[in-house]
């Protein structure tokens, strides 16, 4: 999911997926219903007035149309969904009962939604965002129950265990959104994001391949071993052909009453065919392009998957850490669809509030033994943009699905295989291309390394492990970006001090011997480098000059003889590399302004400060601190860099301390009598500077 939105807009892909931030294609956003219309004195939008008359039966048969549309989008999807949920092979003869627990699930969302919302026409569903997860813990009990359990205690199991996990993410989600925390979702790094986003979208293709041949298919290998037998591949075209003609559609048409009667032209075509050809249903399900007449599951036989009996509770504890994933990615995709939805209405939304509306929709949800879900974006949005501000569109879809649950048929022996296989292949396209094709343009190059090394890791690995594989790769990738940031910077600086002539011409004149640091944000172990380098290029010491013992001395007897001498410079960095300016004077005072520097770690103390301290000592040269914080003066201190005399309330106080330092010094050297009138190994130019400003005088 993109953060982007404020910039560009969602594809249609979200049409169908609940993952709505997964596009960004150009869209005009309209507003035609103005937003104070729609607000109440609480901020939440409100529903229709009351209308009277033939005005209040077309604003009902309105709502009851969007309603149809909005059902025909999202049950095909929910079957498809029910495939990727319970991919693994034991689930197979348990299909038309878990295919109406996915839609009984949705139904319950969208009363949550309908109930609670603060927008009326939202529009809440099984989001595909968490279902991975779900497939991940539903794959991993039955390969860890293995061969020896009954598959009614697998499926059991499963279906309990998913219930326990989407309830506990909504309780968690409700937190999140009561104590105001839905901000942290966003700590998830957008890289990562992606790459689990384009592993739905081949996980989608896994699965509607699956849905076309009627085979397991829910890896790479299973995927190319369904392209190895040529009757699998003529049913698997129809279902690829109609996912682009649904992309194509989504892409040109931003219209859902458009993509809903492209949805449903795909079956009659195919039911057109048959008759003209003569084809019975019996053929078609000989052919594998109906799936065989099965007897409909009905509420007693779902209610019989809740055998708690049958229940294997030890397999709960291990799929702690792919629910903790699925927390994270759940709260992340849901505030985002509040972000995407609150953008295109021009509203301003109360995102803790909404967040708390998903939360209490999955809490319910997992009790009830369903799955997670959260708003579907682009048919809210969709809604919303008809002039449909009623609740009675959610009402329609929850009807439409619960008589899905309630008929006593299996849906899936009446319709062609390839319909709902459509659905995902177009998601799965969708996805794929816009975060790993896309996604390009709209990323740096090592994120969008990060994105494709989620992906890979996702796919080779596990779900769970391939999530923190990514996010150890991303927090890397901000350390070498973190690293790069200028952390200090040396600048020219005086203090506020009132100051006479004579003395401001004399600090002009020493403005070398005070090297001002300006240093701000975390410094941690990654900016020693940056520290010493920096600073160590900044400070000028004294050079060795090669045949003289010691320092260059600035009394007469210490001059060199030879011309050529001269040229040589007598100041060198503290490094020991050639000073960028060869006439400046030596540093005495280095002052340290800490007043941007939000903490500091052990690492970077040692490693940076207390090196440039012995440095430092070594050429007689003070170090003052300006502005620490009590954390990062503690620091300092604990690690021995120096003592507490060394720090300043300001930059201002400690330049001030260091130019008195100078001017004493200086006076000290033009008054005392019988001695050069430098000091400390000064210049013989620096002498004649003094002399014209005392002659001044």
């Amino acid at each position: 999911r993109s953060m982007e939105r404020s910039n560009s807009q969602t594809s249609r892909l979200s049409q169908l997926s609940v993952v709505s931030i997964t596009s960004e294609k150009p869209r005009e956003t309209n507003f035609e219903n103005p937003p104070h219309e729609l607000l109440q004195n609480n901020g939440k939008v409100s529903s229709d007035p009351p209308k009277g008359g033939p005005q209040n039966v077309a604003r009902i048969t309105n709502a009851v149309m969007y309603g149809t549309i909005n059902s025909i989008l999202t049950i095909p999807t929910m079957y498809g969904y029910a495939v990727i949920l319970f991919s693994h092979k034991d689930f197979v003869d348990f299909m038309p009962a878990l295919s109406k627990l996915v839609i009984f699930s949705s139904v319950v969302h969208q009363v949550m939604f309908t109930l609670m919302s603060s927008l009326p026409f939202s529009i809440g569903q099984v989001q595909d965002a968490g279902l991975i997860f779900l497939s991940a813990m539903s794959t991993s009990i039955c390969d860890s129950l293995g061969n020896d359990v009954p598959l009614e205690a697998k499926v059991t199991t499963s279906i309990i265990i998913i219930g326990i996990a989407t309830a506990s993410l909504g309780v968690c989600l409700v937190v999140m959104g009561k104590l105001k925390l839905a901000a942290l979702a966003s700590y998830l790094p957008m890289p990562v994001i992606g790459g689990y986003l384009a592993f739905i979208g081949i996980f989608c293709l896994y699965a509607g391949l699956a849905l076309c041949t009627g085979l397991v298919v829910n890896d790479m290998e299973s995927m190319i071993s369904v392209f190895g037998n040529a009757h699998n591949v003529l049913l698997c075209v129809p279902g690829v052909l109609g996912g682009a003609f649904l992309l194509v559609v989504s892409q040109r048409y931003d219209n859902s009453l458009i993509l809903s009667a492209a949805i449903m032209i795909m079956p009659i075509v195919f039911f057109f065919i048959m008759l003209v050809g003569g084809i019975s249903m019996d053929d078609a399900r000989d052919g594998g392009w109906i799936d065989p007449a099965k007897d409909p599951a009905t509420v007693s036989e779902l209610l019989d998957l809740f055998d708690f009996n049958e229940v294997h509770w030890e397999q709960l504890p291990k799929q702690f850490g792919t629910w903790i994933g699925m927390v994270f990615i759940v709260a992340f995709s849901s505030c985002l669809d509040i972000a995407a939805i609150e953008l295109d209405m021009g509203i301003k939304l109360d995102f803790n509030h909404e967040l708390t509306t998903v939360g209490w929709s999955n809490v319910v949800s997992g009790l009830l033994g369903g799955y997670t879900g959260s708003y579907i974006f682009s048919q809210t949005i969709f809604t919303y943009r008809s002039k449909t501000n009623s609740r009675i569109v959610g009402v329609c879809v929850i009807i439409s699905e619960f008589a899905i649950v309630l008929a006593p048929v299996s849906v899936m022996s009446y319709v062609p295989r390839f319909f709902f296989a459509a659905t995902l292949i177009f998601i799965a396209i969708d996805l794929m291309i816009e975060w790993l094709i896309l996604s390009f343009k709209k990323m740096s190059l090592r994120e969008y390394a990060v994105l494709w090394m989620t992906f890979v890791a996702v796919n080779i690995v596990a779900l769970d492990e391939g999530m923190l594989i990514g996010v150890g790769i991303a927090i890397v990738n901000f350390l070498l970006d973190y690293i790069r940031l200028p952390v200090v910077s040396r600048k020219p600086r005086a203090s506020g001090a009132t100051r006479t002539l004579l003395e401001r011409r004399v600090l002009d004149q020493k403005q070398d011997a005070i090297a001002y640091f300006e240093l701000s944000g975390f410094l941690f172990f990654g900016s020693s480098v940056q520290i010493l380098d920096i600073v160590q290029k900044a400070v000028y010491v004294r050079r060795k000059l090669p045949g003289i013992a010691g320092y260059v001395e600035a009394d007469c007897m210490g001059m060199p003889l030879d011309p050529n001498e001269l040229r040589i410079p007598l100041v060198e960095c503290l490094d020991g590399t050639p000073a960028t300016d060869p006439a400046a004077a030596p540093t005495e005072y280095v002052v340290m302004d800490f007043t941007n520097v939000a903490a500091i770690d052990a690492t970077a103390a040692r490693s940076a400060f207390l090196i440039l301290q012995k440095y430092c000592n070594n050429h007689g040269i003070t170090i003052v601190y300006a502005g620490t914080l009590l954390s990062v003066k503690s620091v300092l201190v604990k690690n021995k860099i120096t003592s507490e005399e060394s720090f300043y309330s300001s930059a201002d106080s400690a330049l001030e301390l260091c130019e008195s330092q100078l001017l004493a010094s200086a006076a000290n050297a033009l008054s005392t009598p019988g001695r050069s009138s430098i000091r400390h190994g000064n210049g013989i130019r620096e002498l004649l500077q003094y002399v014209a400003l005392e002659s001044d005088d």
